[in-house]
């Protein structure tokens, strides 16, 4: 399970993000985190679409863009912006100087123990396999079975690509991402979620 505290950091683009409250906190119906962007830093997660959640994010510090169904605005400090379900989005990446802080909760249509930790251990496990060369320059993993091993997990919780057409993505996982778990491949290595685990799940991507 993610507590609060964990940490994770993209290595492409530096931002880093903060557990505040998990499953436990929210009981099971999503999550706190707190997220900090420095200047400069493109977003850190690509436009995509959730069919069950809304996102909401507080701008604790700094200047904010973001994306909704297309339409990009600009927000500051102490000003919040919802997202609901079903509206492509991109979450708020920094537009000014200095570091932007945000702070995200997701609200999920129903409790889901596994959507909090698998989709933020997706996120965990993609740095962790950026920092070791194996993403390419979308933050996206080279190869193509880890990839539909990612792809699988986001799916599984209605999670979707915005530039895709959804059922090509559900038909993917079915098919690809279902060959590739059978295989040995997964959405989140628990090597990437505790630095002090020896645990090592699942093939090594190149």
């Amino acid at each position: 399970m993610i507590r609060p505290g964990f940490e994770t950091t993209d290595p492409r683009t530096g931002t880093r993000s903060i557990v505040l409250e998990g499953t436990a906190e929210r009981e099971a119906r999503g999550w706190v985190i707190e997220v900090h962007c420095p200047e400069g830093a493109a977003p850190a997660i690509l436009e995509h679409v959730h069919l069950s959640w809304t996102e909401t994010f507080e701008i604790v510090q700094g200047t904010a863009a973001y994306t909704i169904a297309g339409r990009t605005d600009t927000i500051g400090e102490g000003e919040t912006v919802v997202m609901d379900a079903g509206l492509p989005h991109v979450h708020p990446w920094n537009a000014g100087t200095g570091t932007m802080v945000y702070r995200q909760t997701n609200e999920f249509a129903a409790a889901s123990p596994s959507a909090v930790d698998e989709v933020l251990g997706v996120f965990a496990t993609l740095n962790g396999l950026g920092r070791e060369g194996k993403l390419n320059a979308k933050g996206l993993p080279k190869h193509p079975l880890q990839f539909a091993a990612t792809l699988r997990t986001l799916v599984r919780h209605e999670g979707f690509d915005a530039a895709v057409p959804i059922p090509l993505q559900r038909l993917a996982s079915a098919t690809l991402g279902r060959l590739a778990e059978a295989v040995g491949y997964r959405g989140v290595y628990p090597r990437y979620l505790d630095a002090s685990s020896s645990t090592d799940e699942g093939p090594v991507p190149s």
